[in-house]
């Protein structure tokens, strides 16, 4: 009895050793021998960066290609450093106080991945938001006129304040084109418009 124990504790041991070998051949084959020593591959894409963190801390950016990089607590984030295309349609108000209806087109590209990443928790949100703001702002500047008839002073003013403003989120403006801007009438007349219309209606109350 006692040598039949022995022998299937014995055999139970063989099968344990060569499931542990093949695993170990076949983790070999698979992942190359630097897995065994710890190291996992990354493959960064030609228009795409890499960013390292390790326990929370930023470590290092990996450029396009293969890497080999320790295993453990780290992190990593995939930054795509393609252009992207924005179109709007917004409502802003001129200098000279007429609503303008404008369509533009944006085309914007990640030019730091590590503020763009840690900035914002969506940096293309961020984009909208500011450029709508920047637009805004360039319209309170400008008479409705020259905001119809000189587009291109237009694109240009707003591409150059928004630059200034997407730098500290990574960001570059690399083309603002004004598409449409068509008039909306004078704010004053709407106001009043509204104004009346309120007030036909807390008389029918």
């Amino acid at each position: 009895m006692g040598e039949l124990l022995g022998s299937i504790a014995f055999s139970l041991i063989v099968i344990a050793v060569i499931a542990g070998a093949w695993a170990w051949i076949s983790s070999l084959f698979r992942k190359g021998a630097m897995a065994l020593l710890g190291f996992d591959g990354v493959c960064v894409q030609q228009f795409e960066t890499v960013l390292l963190y390790r326990n929370g801390r930023f470590e290092k950016a990996l450029p396009p290609g293969r890497h080999r990089i320790r295993a453990g607590s780290r992190q990593l984030a995939r930054i795509d450093l393609r252009p992207e295309v924005f179109r709007f349609t917004q409502g802003a108000v001129s200098a000279d106080r007429f609503a303008v209806n404008l369509v533009y087109v944006v085309r914007s590209q990640i030019v730091d991945p590590r503020a763009s990443f840690e900035s914002t928790q969506n940096y293309r949100d961020e984009i909208c938001i500011r450029l709508q703001s920047i637009v805004k702002a360039v319209c309170s500047r400008k008479p409705r006129l020259e905001i119809q008839m000189d587009h291109q002073t237009f694109s240009n003013s707003v591409q150059k304040a928004a630059n200034q403003v997407l730098r500290s989120i990574g960001c570059e403006c690399l083309t603002f084109e004004l598409l449409q801007a068509d008039p909306g009438g004078p704010i004053v007349e709407l106001d009043n418009r509204r104004m009346g219309f309120a007030a036909g209606l807390m008389k029918e109350v």
